[in-house]
């Protein structure tokens, strides 16, 4: 039997997702997106897939705590995105083949992996999902832990309602306090966000930056901030030091970061995550390859927070 959470267990992490949802469908389809959280409930394994039976399943893995989470759709919706996915506004299947599921995964693992920075500036907390299978669910006895929290979301693709459903380990939700940040940013780069307006500031919508006919809503200024140079910088990592420990430091002294040699390096901008990856080698230099971003929307509001 389903029971509903309360509020303070899990909307500091749930009312992130409901936006990264969003926004990450938004960039994906050539239509308009809205996505909302209708119920967030407590349920065990048994009552997991109530209404998603037979349907498509999308098992995941919170990869820092190694607790479970996953995705399901009514398999006739999922095929339909990643039709839309693939640039074809094409009615989805009742079941799933061999290459459904590789598109599944692929249109999945970006919703999940959009997640990971905005939950930190939220909470606080790292967050790193990882699609392990796509499958039908037919198997309740893959359900391990004892409680889920099982988010029923309402969707609209277009004029198309439907509905799908994120759960997790409800031990992943002590990970996140309420009302929590990120913590200090890198003060050595400029505000410059703050020296332009943007467009919502008057409520008008941000406009698309990939090209096309929307260049006559753009407010001129926004258009001066697209041709300026900006800092970009790559963190490996952070560590707080005893004041006298900084004083004695000399050559050959190797100070030990709080993130381990496995964890993504950060791309910062404005003080402001966007993205996360590793670094690489180009003709000898080193470069760096993004594997997590925000939307476009969300890179041009950290600009101006």
């Amino acid at each position: 039997m389903k029971t509903p959470l309360s509020d303070s267990r899990h909307t500091n992490f749930t009312d992130v997702l409901a936006s990264v949802f969003q926004n990450t469908l938004d960039s994906m389809f050539d239509k308009d997106i809205s996505v909302s959280f209708a119920q967030v409930s407590s349920a065990g394994p048994e009552d997991l897939s109530g209404g998603y039976e037979e349907q498509t399943l999308i098992l995941a893995t919170e990869e820092k705590t190694g607790t479970e989470a996953g995705l399901m759709f009514n398999t006739v919706d999922i095929t339909y995105m990643t039709n839309l996915m693939m640039m074809m506004d094409e009615p989805g299947k009742d079941s799933l083949e061999p290459d459904d599921k590789d598109a599944i995964k692929e249109l999945t693992s970006q919703m999940l992996a959009a997640c990971s920075v905005p939950v930190e500036e939220k909470t606080g907390t790292k967050v790193s999902f990882r699609i392990d299978d796509v499958m039908v669910n037919d198997a309740p006895a893959l359900f391990q832990a004892d409680e889920y929290m099982i988010v029923d979301a309402a969707i609209s693709i277009g004029s198309t309602k439907t509905t799908f459903r994120f759960f997790t380990d409800a031990a992943l939700l002590n990970a996140f306090s309420k009302g929590g940040s990120a913590g200090a940013g890198l003060s050595d780069e400029p505000d410059f966000g703050a020296a332009f307006k943007f467009p919502d500031d008057e409520g008008v919508h941000i406009p698309d930056l990939g090209g096309g006919g929307g260049s006559h809503h753009t407010p001129g200024n926004l258009d001066l901030l697209l041709d300026i140079d900006v800092p970009v910088s790559v963190k490996m990592g952070s560590t707080n030091m005893f004041l006298k420990d900084i004083l004695t430091m000399g050559s050959g002294n190797i100070i030990e970061l709080d993130e381990s040699a496995d964890e993504p390096v950060e791309l910062v901008i404005n003080n402001k995550v966007i993205a996360r990856g590793e670094v690489v080698i180009v003709d000898g230099y080193f470069g760096f390859r993004i594997k997590e971003i925000v939307s476009r929307a969300e890179r041009i509001k950290k600009l101006k927070d």
